[in-house]
């Protein structure tokens, strides 16, 4: 089994995951054999607008914004725009799809069946919807989105990832339009289950379940280690 090495945060600024995944690219498109890498983190209060999102997708003025603590930033994944926030999982994966054999597609059913296996643990079932990208679950008699999938995969190297609401603020998504879609609307394990989760017992759940799918061994690295093996020769 090839590993992968995991690095776990409670809280990181979204900026320096931005650099943090920008220098493991740079390194890995230009040794293939460099090491894959699992991020797994909580970010800041902060809305991502994807190459296909636009700022008329957040409904509110900058001044909101500011008092409610939200920061705004483009970034280069797909999709459009979306929220993350304390109390929600992120994902970020830093892998060479060629040397482990998957083809983009295969690595978003891998993203999306991780999280649906780790919700079969909670008695959650979670599933696909043809067209929107991430894992929907039924409650009430409707269908809502739980979690958003919103990776790159250039030159066959991937970043970003995906977010699963765990005890997240769902109070600031109906600030903007998430993911273009207006005719659903997100949820939280919080709200199906009727109380708050341990996010690092989700973290572990999430971790068990990558290794599973992507049939990857995890080999988990301190914040330090990772950046002794990323840093720029300046």
């Amino acid at each position: 089994m090839k590993k992968c090495y995991l690095v776990e945060y409670d809280l990181l600024e979204y900026r320096y995951s931005l650099d943090l995944q920008q220098r493991i690219r740079e390194i890995k498109e230009n040794d293939s054999d460099f090491a894959n890498f699992l991020l797994v983190l909580q970010h800041n209060p902060v809305f991502t607008i994807g190459k296909k999102g636009s700022r008329e997708d957040i409904l509110v003025t900058d001044e909101i914004l500011k008092e409610e603590g939200i920061d705004v930033i483009d970034v280069r994944r797909g999709g459009e725009v979306t929220y993350h926030g304390p109390g929600q999982l992120v994902g970020y994966f830093q892998l060479n799809l060629t040397g482990l054999n998957l083809s983009v597609d295969k690595f978003v059913w891998n993203m999306e069946e991780t999280l649906i296996e780790l919700l079969k643990g909670y008695k959650i079932e979670g599933w696909r919807e043809e067209g929107y990208p991430g894992v929907w679950v039924n409650f009430e008699g409707r269908k809502w989105k739980l979690a958003a999938v919103g990776a790159r995969a250039s030159k066959m190297i991937t970043s970003h990832g995906l977010a699963l609401n765990v005890n997240t603020i769902m109070d600031h998504f109906r600030l903007i339009v998430p993911c273009g879609i207006t005719e659903f609307e997100p949820i939280s394990m919080k709200q199906l289950l009727g109380k708050s989760l341990d996010i690092k017992k989700i973290y572990k759940k999430f971790e068990k379940a990558f290794e599973k799918i992507f049939n990857l061994e995890l080999e988990k690295i301190t914040e330090d280690q990772m950046e002794e093996m990323i840093k720029r020769d300046d």
